[in-house]
């Protein structure tokens, strides 16, 4: 999929969230990975059946731009962005005890993938080698 040129908002994934149409019949294996790239940006890791996609994403729009605010707050700092991990969902465990708990974050994998087909770099579809002339410098 091509990447359009408008800029990602939480408001557009909530449009698509709240439509039941988007989800019917529809299985999200998760992600397998997420890697801290530089500043905002995150190579992910979609398991696909025995393949992966793999994108990279400026999640800068959505932390650092957008000003989601509540929970996701704290990810405006680039140091706890980096912290990121991939475990069907994106996440990020509390910063003090490396755990999953109250204070951690996650997103759900739909929405990540959401972003990333609208919004991200394809480094690699399913059934195609890596494509190391897409990945950002």
């Amino acid at each position: 999929m091509s990447k359009t040129t408008k800029t990602p908002t939480w408001q557009e994934w909530k449009e698509i969230a709240n439509d039941a149409t988007h989800w019917q019949n529809h299985w999200e294996r998760g992600l397998l990975k997420a890697q801290h790239v530089r500043d905002y940006i995150l190579r992910l890791w979609f398991e696909e059946e025995l393949d992966v996609t793999i994108y990279e994403l400026d999640f800068a729009p959505l932390f650092r731009d957008d000003n989601p605010g509540g929970v996701f707050a704290v990810l405006k700092d680039p140091e706890r962005f980096a912290l990121v991990i991939g475990d069907y969902a994106l996440a990020w465990l509390d910063p003090e005890s490396g755990v999953y708990d109250e204070r951690s974050i996650d997103i759900a994998p739909e929405c990540i993938r959401f972003f990333c087909e609208r919004y991200g770099t394809l480094i690699k579809a399913p059934g195609e080698a890596a494509h190391p002339e897409r990945v950002a410098v």
